[in-house]
């Protein structure tokens, strides 16, 4: 039996029918497959402010000025069935900087690049990654990161996270 990133807080298995998708190598994406943000979960305020402070600094431009990057944290009802990524992205403008009243407390903490290049996803993840953030149930974890790609736009958010998951102890579990 297999556990899913959010089954800790839902309570069920994986859905029926939902397709693992492939690995995809982000280089050789098109930033602009999807809109332009961040999807964060499991992290509480002073994380999220740390995380806000790392993905201004990777985008302010040289001259100083600051492109503006909305950062999202998952609630628990984006993990309901039917809700996609998709459907998630799309609210993201909305949805910058508010804490929802039931936040996602998945067991890894989750950061999703959407709309990233290669070169600013790669310093993002570097950036934070520096942080040493733990967080997740228990605490204590190191995030897992993720960026927004074309095959995974209309999957759940949840089949999605549980994908995220799985590679992400796959990875980490490898002997050095």
């Amino acid at each position: 039996i297999t556990a899913g990133l959010f089954d800790n807080f839902l309570g069920l298995g994986p859905p029926a029918g939902e397709e693992r998708g492939k690995f995809v190598r982000h280089a050789e994406l098109d930033p602009g497959c999807a809109p332009l943000g961040v999807l964060c979960a499991g992290f509480d305020e002073e994380q999220l402010e740390a995380i806000a402070q790392c993905v201004e600094g990777v985008w302010r431009g040289p001259d100083g000025d600051l492109a503006e990057v909305p950062i999202a944290v998952l609630s628990q009802d984006d993990f309901k069935r039917g809700v996609r990524l998709r459907d998630v992205l799309a609210q993201m403008k909305e949805r910058d900087s508010e804490l929802p009243p039931r936040p996602a407390l998945p067991r890894i903490p989750l950061i999703l690049l959407s709309g990233f290049s290669a070169v600013q996803t790669s310093a993002t993840v570097r950036a934070i990654g520096s942080l040493g953030l733990r967080a997740g149930a228990p605490p204590g974890v190191r995030p897992m990161f993720a960026a927004a790609v074309p095959n995974a736009l209309d999957k759940t958010l949840r089949a999605l996270c549980d994908e995220i998951e799985g590679d992400h102890l796959a990875r980490t579990q490898q002997p050095s």
